[in-house]
């Protein structure tokens, strides 16, 4: 099972696609039970790790998107922010968890 965090993008597809380029990363968790930490249970209180990474990455990555870019200075962006992403995300990852913060990963599609 995955966590899919629903972000409102249009504005940053609008720059891609004005670039002509298509450029995505996805970070994912390779556990089943990382959606369980990200939004709690019923029995267990929400640990977020994964929401608060890309919320501390958002101010870097919009401020990158008010220039005009290349090609491959989105996918360098994009890239980056992916990868800090996943750093910050394994940051917050609980201790308790062990193999969750190993399985955080980045992938492009």
């Amino acid at each position: 099972m995955s966590v899919t965090i629903v972000v409102d993008d249009r504005a940053l597809k609008a720059l891609i696609a004005n670039t002509g380029g298509k450029v995505e990363r996805i970070i994912a968790d390779g556990v089943e039970y990382g959606v369980h930490q990200e939004w709690g249970t019923s029995k267990m209180s929400a640990q977020p790790f994964m929401s608060p990474a890309v919320e501390a990455v958002r101010p870097g990555f919009q401020s990158a998107f008010q220039n005009q870019l290349t090609d491959a200075q989105v996918e360098a962006v994009v890239v980056k922010g992916a990868f800090d992403i996943e750093r910050g995300a394994k940051e917050r990852a609980p201790v308790d968890t062990g193999a969750l913060k190993s399985s955080i990963h980045v992938v492009e599609p």
